[in-house]
């Protein structure tokens, strides 16, 4: 962690909050301060290797990264929540301690009812690698449509079509799609957009009924249990992105 991160990043590092609106008012508060000078700024730079942070005057360190990968049960949102279930709800029985817990977070979410592969880290490198539109990491999904897999309309949403996000209109780019039943097909994208593959279905005039990942890069579900989690080093996520 030798390059500068914001405070707001910083504070979310230490597992000391479980959301970075709880960070947020912290340091509003003025309750943080870097080598003995109160900073209120959330989005302040600095580098933590050569800074001393404390917190109403102890001193803070981030977490160790720690990974895990999930499959993610239908039903489960993948951001943080206190109104419903959520993906971190499946951490109770797993031995981390809370602060490791508060520090976790999904790259490159999955909708509440879309299942399988998801990836729990707290390594802001290796959110930037994955969710970084340039790098291309391909993630594959299967699904199930309401209607036969029209082969013409399939090609034109492999060529990229436009659809609407919450920000307004997007282009998506080229992608694969295998059909492997009447209606059965796999999809491969590089992005992620908030439910992108159901919005790319609905433009064809189709609509998808389950949806799950199988995998992102050359990292593979494989026979994870719906639910189940399962702790993974860095190094075989790192030397698993970057195969197809």
């Amino acid at each position: 962690m030798s390059k500068k991160v914001s405070l707001k990043q910083f504070l979310m590092k230490t597992g000391r909050h479980q959301n970075s609106s709880e960070c947020i008012v912290e340091i509003r508060n003025g309750k943080i301060t870097i080598n003995n000078k109160i900073i209120d700024n959330p989005n302040y730079f600095f580098n933590p290797k050569k800074s001393i942070i404390k917190y109403n005057n102890e001193k803070l360190k981030k977490i160790s990264n720690i990974y895990f990968i999930m499959n993610k049960p239908a039903g489960y949102l993948s951001q943080k929540s206190t109104g419903e279930k959520t993906i971190y709800d499946l951490f109770e029985n797993l031995d981390i301690s809370k602060e490791s817990k508060n520090s976790l977070y999904a790259v490159g979410r999955l909708d509440k009812y879309t299942e399988g592969l998801l990836l729990i880290t707290n390594d802001g490198e290796l959110s930037n690698l994955i969710m970084s539109p340039e790098n291309m990491i391909i993630k594959k999904y299967y699904a199930l449509l309401e209607k036969s897999a029209d082969i013409n309309k399939i090609k034109l949403l492999e060529k990229g079509m436009e659809i609407e996000i919450d920000r307004g209109k997007y282009k998506t780019k080229p992608c694969k799609v295998k059909i492997v039943g009447e209606k059965e097909i796999y999809i491969s994208i590089s992005e992620g957009k908030k439910r992108q593959i159901r919005k790319m279905f609905e433009k064809i005039d189709n609509k998808v009924v389950y949806l799950k990942r199988v995998s992102i890069g050359g990292l593979q579900l494989g026979k994870l249990a719906v639910g189940e989690i399962k702790a993974i080093s860095r190094d075989d996520i790192y030397g698993k992105l970057n195969t197809q």
